[in-house]
């Protein structure tokens, strides 16, 4: 179900996204990072010609979340191929299509049910 949630969160950032790509390819300074979550973040940066889909963890006894090796990034000309064949894969796969980001659910009608939604805040959900 996570990863439902989490190809639900991409597709709609895929604006966002397109945006700072747009930045980044005529060179002006980008420095984005977007959770889809579950400890899942997409970024983009300045000086790599990709956006990296990557999980994140965070180490004991620090704050910042760090990448792990989990993930992929993709070359600007596979980033154009995959916003292309997004409504493809939504129409043949009806389950990703219809998929809705967990923070619709019902769990997240109310403030301290949204904080403690593991797949939107997946390091700091234990603090409440």
């Amino acid at each position: 179900m996570s990863c439902l949630c989490r190809w639900a969160q991409f597709r709609q950032c895929i604006d966002d996204i397109d945006g700072h790509l747009k930045s980044l390819r005529v060179g002006d300074p980008v420095n984005h990072k977007h959770s889809i979550g579950g400890a899942f973040y997409v970024s983009i940066t300045s000086g790599f010609c990709c956006i990296d889909v990557r999980k994140f963890f965070l180490p004991h006894g620090e704050t910042d979340a760090k990448p792990t090796r989990q993930g992929i990034a993709l070359c600007l000309r596979e980033c154009d191929n995959m916003k292309k064949i997004i409504d493809t894969i939504n129409d043949n796969y009806p389950t990703l299509g219809t998929a809705l980001p967990c923070c619709l659910s019902d769990d997240h009608q109310n403030q301290l049910g949204a904080l403690q939604c593991r797949k939107c805040y997946p390091f700091t959900a234990d603090l409440y």
